[in-house]
């Protein structure tokens, strides 16, 4: 019996998987396994069986020799994913003093360990704010992107 969808996307190789494929994606084109096995450093088996258990949770929808693309559900949780880690930087950055080049390292850790109440604490507290550190746009809690 496969898992729980919810129990599914918890997961951190999962979350970074999603993660990747909406950031290797460009205008609805599907991604290789080999441009994903290389993003991730993985093998490529792993990224075709973690595409096949993903294609099973209704996340991405996957062809074989053709690749990955996310299912509406899968970039609802990469951009949920993608907001953690934006405000963490820059909450890294404003709050804690960290650099431009330390802080990427650090969110990549902690966007999987912190709650959504606290995310939203840190959005509150930095206002709200549209751009990352690096100037890229952070996605609405709503999951929509400026």
């Amino acid at each position: 019996m496969p898992p729980e969808k919810s129990d599914l996307t918890q997961s951190k190789s999962v979350q970074d998987f999603l993660k990747a494929v909406y950031s290797l994606q460009q205008h609805g084109e599907r991604v290789s396994t080999n441009t994903l096995a290389e993003g991730l450093a993985v093998a490529a088996p792993s990224v075709t069986d973690m595409a096949q258990r993903l294609v099973t949770a209704g996340l991405i929808d996957y062809e074989r020799y053709k690749g990955v693309l996310l299912t509406p559900t899968g970039e609802s949780v990469a951009l949920k994913m993608i907001r953690r880690h934006r405000l963490i930087e820059l909450y890294l950055v404003k709050e804690l003093g960290y650099t431009l080049l330390e802080v990427h390292a650090e969110a990549e850790k902690l966007e999987h360990a912190v709650s959504d109440r606290f995310v939203e604490a840190v959005a509150t507290k930095l206002g709200d704010p549209e751009l990352d550190p690096h100037g890229e746009p952070i996605p609405a809690p709503d999951g929509t992107m400026v």
